[in-house]
């Protein structure tokens, strides 16, 4: 069963015990905090504009996706990691719900995309994807969750990048899980997903963030 507990203070203390869906016999624990973004300015980000069609950077204190078009796009910040959580605040104000956003781990730092997203949409479906860089393949299929703020709307999530072990929580609340060892190390980062060819997506993401963390086997 999983155990939904408290989120954990700033400090980064090891004080949370959560346990995996997929492994039972195990749990993790929160460690150091290695970074926390506001986003005053974005600078350890990757950036880029290129006119009204696609926007990556920061806007008015938080920092934005926004794009046209059927494509996948991403940023990552510079400093590679192996097992983390990340928690980020995300606000969502697409007209267009048929959207997925989210966030990345063990991102290759050459930029080539390749990595694990955890996404969820504005219409309150959440997935958790593999990206060999030109396609998202599904680790854990698109799927509707009570937990996730449909529509214009604000949601926390909460990402775990711990040896083979990927989850991802939404507003406190678990939501999904797997297995998968194609990548051991990387960046952390921010992800929009339009499947629709003319619509346009627009996220924004505040308050993120990322602790290292350890599997922790519990005793029977």
């Amino acid at each position: 069963m999983m155990l939904a507990v408290a989120l954990l203070a700033a400090c980064g203390s090891i004080q949370e015990l959560v346990v995996p869906k997929q492994a039972p016999e195990l749990g993790f624990r929160y460690g150091e905090l290695l970074f926390e973004d506001g986003f005053g300015s974005g600078a350890e980000w990757r950036t880029y504009e290129s006119g009204a069609d696609l926007f990556i950077g920061v806007r008015a204190g938080a920092f934005r996706i926004e794009f046209s078009g059927r494509q996948y796009v991403w940023t990552q910040r510079s400093g590679e990691h192996r097992n983390v959580v990340i928690e980020a605040e995300t606000e969502q104000s697409s007209d267009y719900d048929h959207n997925a956003y989210g966030l990345a781990c063990r991102l290759d730092p050459g930029n080539s995309g390749r990595g694990y997203f955890f996404l969820i949409s504005g219409d309150g479906h959440a997935s958790i994807r593999w990206s060999n860089g030109r396609s998202l393949e599904p680790i854990v299929a698109a799927a509707p969750s009570a937990h996730i703020r449909q529509g214009q709307s604000s949601n926390r999530l909460r990402v775990v990048c711990i040896d083979d072990y990927l989850a991802l929580w939404v507003n406190g609340q678990f939501v999904a899980d797997a297995r998968d060892g194609r990548s051991g190390q990387g960046e952390v980062g921010l992800a929009g997903v339009m499947n629709y060819a003319g619509e346009r997506l627009a996220v924004d993401f505040d308050d993120m963030r990322v602790w290292r963390a350890a599997l922790d086997r519990r005793e029977s």
